[in-house]
């Protein structure tokens, strides 16, 4: 018979082993490089978040369609203003209004929800399973009755546990 501590100590590796997987991952992705360095770098990053006008399935950075080179200067231009390139988002989304340029929905507003909700359900899911196979685990499943042993009883006798026996069983 194993102690209540033992038991307890199973379950402890693959705790730790999780939580060394979270810290890793946590830090690679904390520890990645702010951003593109130069202003090319950066063009390129921001024509990759935003559609063709005139293509379909192709980002700016992609086509060649003269609209998409058009806005692969406007960009250009304005980086080497020193704009962020938030702003050279909103002024290129303002610029076609009603098309639905941007790739990539902002992270701020009503459009932040396409970010969060996912992540809310996730962590929802991963709670609800934990709180079911605590429960399972823990026995906090309701015995059986009476009525249950009944029923089991008569299914393996081979009868209806409404209607009793099998006339098989009379013969």
């Amino acid at each position: 018979m194993s102690s209540p501590v033992a038991g307890r100590l199973k379950g402890w590796p693959g705790w730790l082993l999780l939580a060394v997987v979270v810290v890793v991952a946590l830090a690679f992705g904390a520890g990645r490089a702010g951003g593109p360095r130069t202003n090319q770098d950066r063009v390129d990053a921001i024509t990759k978040r935003i559609k063709c006008p005139v293509c379909r399935s192709e980002s700016v950075f992609e086509s060649k369609a003269s609209a998409s080179e058009n806005i692969r200067a406007e960009v250009a231009r304005l980086v080497a203003t020193g704009e962020t390139d938030d702003q050279v988002l909103a002024t290129i989304d303002r610029s076609f209004p009603g098309q639905g340029l941007l790739l990539v929905p902002p992270k701020s507003g009503l459009a932040s929800l396409v970010w969060i909700l996912p992540v809310v359900a996730f962590v929802i899911g991963v709670f609800g399973l934990g709180f079911a196979f605590w429960r399972w685990r823990h026995g906090t499943v309701a015995p059986p009755t009476d009525d249950d042993r009944a029923v089991v009883a008569a299914a393996l006798r081979g009868g209806d546990p409404a209607t009793g026996p099998s006339d098989a069983d009379d013969a």
